[in-house]
Formats: structure tokens, sequence, C-alpha cells
């Protein structure tokens, strides 16, 4: 997850493009108290993958890589995926997995050097108790924004929905989302759901045009 300056300091670029070479190394994993970790570390799995015009162009076996990319413009689709596995993952019981999927368009640009891609992060607030758990009840209410990074500062969301599943994904349900003064929130009902544990999605537009799909597996509990 991304932090803004004002409580972490500056923010770092995590996406650009470089003459005919891309690089990503996003950072999905934080605390409240600023500390950030790279995937793809000790007890961490994951990879990436970049498509341009729906073509796959590019992979990677780890959550991070450079693609070669050719100069003219197109549209630019980027998926990582990004998990605790194993023994280690016994102590991680919140956010087990992100799957992220960027989608954005770029073009060369002779003159520039270095380029920040527009990618966004998605940030949904909880009503939890510090563990990760929500009541289980109806009408609470998630607040969804989004953050960039050191190379983007994204434009206003002009699109927002949100959705959550108790079977990892296999089936969801939407949440109502509301815009109001200029912020965007998802309201959820997890009635009779205690001791479940939630998978989330989000999906974003910002009104420059770049998108972002996220799922979380395990985002939070029922208590």
């Amino acid at each position: 997850r991304r932090h803004e300056e004002a409580h972490y300091g500056t923010t770092q670029l995590t996406a650009e493009r470089q003459g005919g070479l891309m690089g990503f190394a996003p950072r999905m994993w934080g605390d409240d108290h600023g500390h950030t970790a790279y995937q793809g570390s000790f007890g961490d799995e994951g990879r990436m993958e970049l498509r341009r015009n729906g073509e796959l162009i590019g992979t990677s076996w780890y959550p991070f890589g450079v693609f070669d990319v050719p100069a003219e413009a197109a549209r630019y689709e980027l998926m990582m995926v990004s998990g605790k596995y194993g023994s280690p993952a016994r102590s991680w019981a919140r956010s087990t997995e992100i799957r992220t999927t960027w989608g954005f368009d770029s073009v060369l640009e002779p003159d520039v050097f270095s380029r920040g891609l527009p990618l966004l992060f998605p940030r949904v607030g909880l009503p939890e108790d510090g563990m990760k758990t929500l009541a289980p009840t109806g009408g609470q209410v998630l607040p969804i924004r989004v953050t960039g990074h050191g190379g983007y500062t994204p434009g206003d969301l002009v699109t927002a929905r949100f959705a959550w599943s108790y079977d990892g994904g296999s089936t969801w349900t939407d949440a109502p989302v509301r815009q109001v003064e200029g912020g965007w929130s998802a309201v959820v009902d997890h009635s009779g759901a205690s001791g479940r544990t939630v998978t989330t999605r989000v999906e974003l537009t910002d009104s420059l045009g770049a998108t972002v799909t996220q799922v979380v597996q395990a985002a939070y509990a029922v208590r």
C-alpha cells in the first residue's frame, strides 16, 4: 500500500518507462505505523504479466520486473500476484494474497528520460477493531480512495465498484457504492456471517484513464 507524504515521508517511484523499457516494483504490504515490505522475499511468492493491446508481451516469476516495449502508443495491462505461502504464512492471517491488475496508456517520448507510469493503488477503509475484523451487521461504510506513487498523481476517481466474497472469490456480492462530496464509499452487509473470512474486490478508474482492479484474499474477518 502507498502511504501519503504528509504522514510517512516522500512517496517513491513504483513504475516508470525509460525509452523502450518499463520497470515495476510495487510494495503491497504496509501498516498504519509507516512500515512497508517488498514482496517476493522470505515466505512470499509472486509473479507479473504485462500485456499490450491484449497480447502478452512479458512475464516475470517475481512480483517485480523490467520489460521491453515497442515505441508506438498502446494500452497496457499489468497483472501482479503476491502472496504469503508455506510455513511463514502461519502467522499471517490477513491479506494472504493480493492480485492487482492495472490498465494504462503509454507511448515512447524520445525527449523524456524517465516517465512515471500511471499506476493506481486502492485504499479501502475498514470500521475494524485493530485485528481486521468487522461486526456481523449491515450498513457498515467502507471509504474508498486511491493514491499514486512518486511518478504519478492520480486524477479524480470517476468510477468505483466494490464486492465481497465468503468463498475466496468463487461467488461475489456487489456492494452499493456511493459518491458524496467528492468521496466514494461502499456499504457492506455481514449480517449472520460471524466467523467468516472475507475476500474483497475493488475496481477504480481515474479521470486520466488509469484503471485498477484488486482482489485481496482474507482482507478481513467477521467477528
